[in-house]
């Protein structure tokens, strides 16, 4: 029994020191109320790596994970409200957090701040150009920040269905056409579905090579200048039609530019994504997709991404940028 009591007798000094050990080391941290504090085991694991003061405003986080990232926005004056609202995003990147903070005007919202970093709209267009990796990705995201490499040629190349003719067509490409052939079933079968419905739909412009391109933009730079070009015309290796996967067209032999006046370009709208296309410049989105808007360059991204990005008025740019990471 002695022993007994001799052991609690030494033993409680040391909770109690444990205690008051801990409670200090949490004051230290601006936390006095651990019940509240889902983070508290990582935030004290975290030791100096946390601002000392602002343990309320961890604990008030929706996540365990990311300290490094709240800590950045911490320092950078933001409450835990508008971090939590960055944290949940699936699509939030954590090596871009200085550029999120950086892009925040305060006015856009959370979403719209790391999508549009993501996509890489805080840098000067064709100042930092990747080199994409993936080209057996249908998917594959080519643009001023996204570029093929100059010896890119496309897999899998069949001749254009319903192509325009050379020498006879208006505004039609000077050379044959060739599209990806998955890209090219999909819009044999949409053009067959447009003749039901006495619609023509044909392709004035599909595969162009990096070559090519070069060619064309050389062209208007030097005829127009370096502002002109790159608003109207992509670099050579940064334009869609180097993928195969994009094509323009016409309505019933109408002018290229016009067929949004076409009765019948709701239709070509509607039914687009069924066959795997979407709209790639909308009049809304300039801003998002740097090129001006184009009712007749369609882009080809599979059935089941067609349709999503269409229902949800994203562009190619917004879709990947908020894929989870």
């Amino acid at each position: 029994m002695k022993k007994i009591l001799l052991m609690l007798m030494l033993v409680i000094p040391m909770v109690i020191g444990c205690k008051s050990e801990t409670k200090n080391t949490l004051k230290k941290y601006g936390i006095s109320d651990v019940k509240t504090c889902d983070n508290l085991d990582a935030i004290i694991a975290s030791g100096d790596q946390v601002v000392k003061d602002k343990g309320a405003v961890y604990c008030a986080i929706d996540t365990k994970n990311n300290l490094k990232s709240a800590t950045a926005f911490i320092n950078a004056g933001y409450d835990a409200k508008r971090i939590s609202e960055f944290l949940k995003l699936p699509y939030f990147d954590e090596s871009k957090v200085e550029r999120y903070i950086d892009f925040d005007d305060k006015k856009k919202s959370v979403e719209d701040i790391v999508t549009y970093v993501n996509i890489g709209l805080d840098k000067p267009v064709y100042g930092d150009v990747d080199v994409i990796e993936n080209t057996d990705d249908i998917l594959m995201l080519v643009n001023k920040y996204h570029r093929l490499s100059d010896n890119y040629v496309p897999n899998n190349l069949v001749k254009t269905p319903n192509a325009c003719v050379i020498g006879k067509d208006y505004s039609c490409q000077t050379e044959t056409q060739y599209l990806h052939k998955e890209a090219a079933d999909a819009f044999e079968k949409l053009v067959e579905a447009g003749k039901k419905e006495g619609i023509n739909i044909k392709a004035i412009a599909s595969y162009r090579s990096v070559e090519y391109q070069q060619n064309l933009y050389n062209y208007y730079y030097h005829e127009n200048g370096q502002e002109y070009a790159d608003k109207y015309y992509a670099r050579p290796g940064q334009s869609e039609h180097n993928t195969a996967l994009a094509i323009d067209i016409t309505i019933n032999d109408e002018p290229f530019n016009e067929i949004e006046n076409s009765q019948y370009y709701d239709w070509v709208l509607e039914n687009m994504p069924k066959y795997g296309f979407i709209l790639r410049y909308p009049k809304d989105k300039v801003t998002i997709t740097g090129y001006q808007y184009e009712s007749w360059h369609f882009r080809y991204v599979g059935i089941d991404a067609a349709k999503k990005i269409t229902q949800s008025g994203l562009t190619l740019d917004e879709y990947i940028a908020r894929r989870e990471k």
